[in-house]
């Protein structure tokens, strides 16, 4: 569609330059989300391999001890204890279970109801609510400004603008917005009445934008604000998420330890 506009406006050049860039810093951006969700993906898949081993080859062995010394074991103990003969006796369960959860986890995102209640959960969460909608208000500012600057009619650009937003609920929305436009709405009227999505910001710059006829250079100025947001938001990531993982797997180690070392103890005692 830019192309086709630059070619009848006689600005190809032009659009084709504005087209590379916005897919230039569209994929920057992309990248560096993913990077931001990569460390905690290892750091979660690093505790659960731990706690599967401390289950196949250390619970075993500490079960047999306290078979030895005929110790009694607390609730906290037996339970670890069960839980590792479960998965020692029917790891083939254990496994299929959760190959066909992921499976069945997979295909519900391929489903409009699947994937916009996955939307929904992921935009309530701490850290990655706000960046995702700062990524997705970069990507509908830059994107819409794209291709409004390069002569695509208003609803059109909305249009398809919709279809490359990645959070479902981002898509509904601007595609709805596409629609009320044509009935003589104004784009921040329609905006406004999603506050949990458009940040005030975006709702108060496009009002602008509408009302000085300068809607492309306020949709980039918002666009520019917003990937500079998600760059620092990424940088920081990190220093935020690591006092949680900290405290995370400082309880599952302080749980294991408490259920070895409880009847330990209890046993010394009795001697």
């Amino acid at each position: 569609n830019m192309v086709a506009s630059g070619e009848a406006s006689g600005k190809l050049e032009s659009v084709l330059k504005l087209l590379a860039r916005q897919m230039k810093r569209d994929y920057d951006i992309r990248s560096k989300v993913r990077g931001a969700m990569i460390y905690p993906a290892i750091i979660v898949s690093f505790l659960v391999i731990v706690g599967v081993m401390m289950m196949v080859y250390v619970i075993p062995t500490l079960t047999a001890t306290f078979t030895e010394l005929g110790i009694a074991l607390p609730l906290l103990t037996r339970i670890i204890i069960g839980a590792s003969n479960f998965l020692l006796s029917f790891w083939w369960m254990v496994a299929a279970v959760s190959i066909f959860l992921a499976f069945g986890f997979y295909r519900a995102l391929k489903t409009a109801t699947g994937k916009r209640l996955f939307d929904r959960i992921v935009l309530k969460l701490p850290v990655f609510g706000p960046l995702i909608r700062k990524f997705n208000s970069a990507r509908m500012s830059r994107t819409l400004a794209s291709l409004i600057a390069s002569g695509v009619e208003i609803t059109k650009a909305l249009h398809i603008t919709a279809t490359v937003l990645g959070n479902s609920l981002f898509c509904d929305a601007v595609g709805r917005a596409a629609e009320e436009i044509q009935k003589g709405t104004q784009l921040n009227i329609i905006l406004k009445e999603y506050p949990k999505l458009f940040p005030p910001l975006v709702v108060q710059m496009v009002g602008v934008g509408e009302e000085t006829g300068t809607i492309s250079r306020m949709l980039l100025r918002l666009a520019i604000f917003y990937e500079g947001e998600v760059s620092d938001t990424t940088k920081n990531l990190s220093s935020v998420i690591e006092p949680v993982l900290m405290i995370v797997i400082g309880g599952v180690v302080g749980l294991f330890a408490v259920a070895v070392m409880q009847p330990i103890y209890s046993g010394l005692g009795g001697l």
